[in-house]
């Protein structure tokens, strides 16, 4: 979105508007304002096409990690967490469930929350033989691996570079 247009105000004290001619344009999921006094109609324009010209071609996007790419790292990089462990096993049941191969940009908020949908539904049996209980998945069951998963992704977005945009679940 790129526009020109022109902006008055009053100063305090004075009954006079002044006006400012000048742009605004959005580039890189930021809005940049430019106006100034001495300008003209076609001075903000010109300003503006130079702006334009000066971006260039988008960034070509990375091919990207994929769900078991980003967990070794993650694993790497927690190498001193206590509960490693417990970490790697979700992390196995989150590659199995979403797909080692699956890019860290495919996964959509709709996607993690086909997921979640699909854990709410899981019926597993307690004991065995004839005595087993069949209980559905216990909050904490359900909320842990998406708790990692979350985790996984802010790292990714923000120290590794990885991802652009967060998706947030619905």
């Amino acid at each position: 979105m790129a526009k020109v247009n022109q902006r008055p105000w009053r100063v305090p004290g004075q009954r006079t508007k002044r006006k400012a001619w000048g742009y605004t344009v959005q580039m890189d999921g930021k809005q940049k304002r430019v106006y100034k006094a001495e300008w003209t109609r076609e001075d903000a324009e010109k300003a503006l096409a130079a702006r334009l010209l000066q971006v260039g071609p988008p960034k070509p996007k990375s091919s990207g990690l994929t769900l078991a790419q980003a967990s070794e790292r993650y694993l790497a990089t927690k190498a001193r967490k206590r509960s490693l462990r417990e970490d790697k096993r979700i992390l196995e049941h989150l590659k199995s469930a979403l797909g080692a191969d699956t890019l860290l940009t495919n996964l959509t908020a709709s996607r993690i929350s086909e997921y979640k949908t699909s854990r709410l539904g899981t019926v597993r049996k307690i004991g065995g033989g004839e005595n087993a209980i069949d209980r559905t998945l216990t909050a904490a069951a359900i909320n842990r691996p998406l708790a990692l998963l979350r985790h996984l992704l802010r790292l990714a977005h923000e120290e590794w570079g990885a991802l652009e945009v967060i998706s947030k679940p619905v």
